[in-house]
C-alpha cells in the first residue's frame, strides 16, 4: 500500500482530504506545515511513497519545502505533486521548475486526486522496474568478466604448482601463490556484488593477464 504524507496548514482541509484519500485505499498521514513535514520523512521507517505539499503555507512556504526535500531526494525518489488554491500560471511554473512532479488546485477533487497520486506512483514503479532491469544486465556482465578473470590466474596457478612439484621450482611457487592471491582478490570484488556494492568503474572489463 502507498504512503503518503499530505502537509497542509488548513487542519479542517487537511483532515478532510486524508480522510478521503485513506477511504481510497492509501495510507495517509497529515501534518500542518514545513517543520513537521522535515520530521516525518526524516523519521525512521517512515519510507512514503509521494507527498502532497501546500505551497501558501506560513513559517516555510510549499516551495521552499520542496526545495529542501529536493536537497535530498529526487522526483523519482520522492514524488511530490503541489496543492495550491490559486490558479495563477506562475505558481504552477515556479512550483514544476523547483521539482514538483505535479500539481492539483483548491478545493481538490478526489477523483482527480487518486488518478495523479496512482499516475506518479505508476512512473515511479516503472522507473525502478526499467533501473532493476539495467543493474541486473550490468552484474551479469561483471560477473562474466570476473569469472573470466578467475580462469586465467586459476589455470597459471594449478601449472605452475604441478611443474612446481616436479622440479622444486621455488619461482614457479611464487608465480603461483600470486595468482591465488589475484584469484583471492577478484572472489572479493564479486562478495561485493552480493552485498550490492556495486560500481561499474571497478568492473571495466580490463582483465589482468598473466604469463607463466
Amino acid at each position: 500500500m502507498a504512503k503518503i504524507l499530505l502537509v497542509d496548514d488548513d487542519k479542517m482541509n487537511g483532515v478532510l482530504l486524508q480522510k478521503r484519500l485513506i477511504k481510497r485505499g492509501f495510507d495517509c498521514d497529515y501534518v500542518e506545515g514545513g517543520e513537521e513535514c522535515f520530521k516525518a520523512i526524516d523519521q525512521k521507517g517512515s519510507n512514503y511513497s509521494l507527498v502532497l505539499l501546500d505551497i501558501m503555507m506560513p513559517n516555510i512556504s510549499g516551495t521552499e519545502v520542496l526545495s529542501k526535500i529536493r536537497e535530498t531526494k529526487n522526483n523519482f525518489e520522492l514524488p511530490v505533486i503541489m496543492v495550491t488554491a490559486k490558479d495563477e500560471a506562475s505558481d504552477v511554473v515556479e512550483a514544476l521548475k523547483g521539482g514538483a512532479n505535479d500539481y492539483l488546485t483548491k478545493p481538490v477533487n478526489i477523483d482527480i486526486a487518486e488518478a495523479r497520486v496512482e499516475t506518479q506512483l505508476k512512473i515511479v514503479d516503472l522507473m525502478q522496474e526499467s533501473l532493476k532491469g539495467k543493474q541486473m544486465k550490468t552484474i551479469a556482465t561483471m560477473v562474466a568478466t570476473l569469472n573470466h578473470e578467475i580462469n586465467n590466474p586459476l589455470a597459471i596457478a594449478i601449472g605452475n604448482l604441478s611443474m612446481a612439484q616436479q622440479k622444486m621450482d621455488i619461482t614457479r611457487i611464487d608465480k603461483a601463490m600470486s595468482a591465488l592471491n589475484r584469484i583471492t582478490e577478484i572472489v572479493k570484488k564479486i562478495e561485493n556484488i552480493s552485498d550490492g556494492n556495486i560500481e561499474e568503474t571497478d568492473y571495466s572489463g580490463n582483465i589482468s593477464m598473466y604469463k607463466i
